[in-house]
């Protein structure tokens, strides 16, 4: 009986481990999320409407934002890959670039042809 007790118990302390893990990686990835969402609308809006195609300096910026975004989320994930659900373990960093880069607002601002290198850092 206390072996069986004592199974339930590391089963039970188990589970709120990998509860707790899947837990802190998804307070990571909204806080990475919300950074990202908040440069980007910033950095959207400081763009003049008219213009046809992004300066030296606005490539740079949109480029490291969205280069910080992926590096971040690859972090996140790589570094708590042992606890994540199996869809979740194999995600590799150009899983993340195309997903980033079939985002709603990449399609939009695909008519400025910007090509940032996001595989290295």
């Amino acid at each position: 009986m206390k072996k069986i007790m004592a199974v339930l118990v590391l089963i039970g302390s188990t589970q709120l481990v990998f509860a707790d893990a899947a837990e802190h990686y998804a307070r990571q990835v909204e806080k990475i999320s919300t950074q990202y969402n908040t440069q980007m609308k910033s950095f959207l809006r400081s763009l003049n409407p008219k213009i046809t195609q992004f300066d030296a300096q606005q490539k740079a910026q949109y480029c490291d934002i969205v280069k910080t975004y992926v590096d971040d989320m690859y972090k996140a994930t790589d570094e708590n890959r042992s606890n994540l659900p199996p869809s979740y373990m194999s995600i590799t960093k150009q899983d993340i670039i195309n997903k980033v880069n079939s985002s709603p607002e990449m399609q939009i601002l695909k008519k400025y042809n910007i090509q940032c290198d996001l595989n290295n850092r």
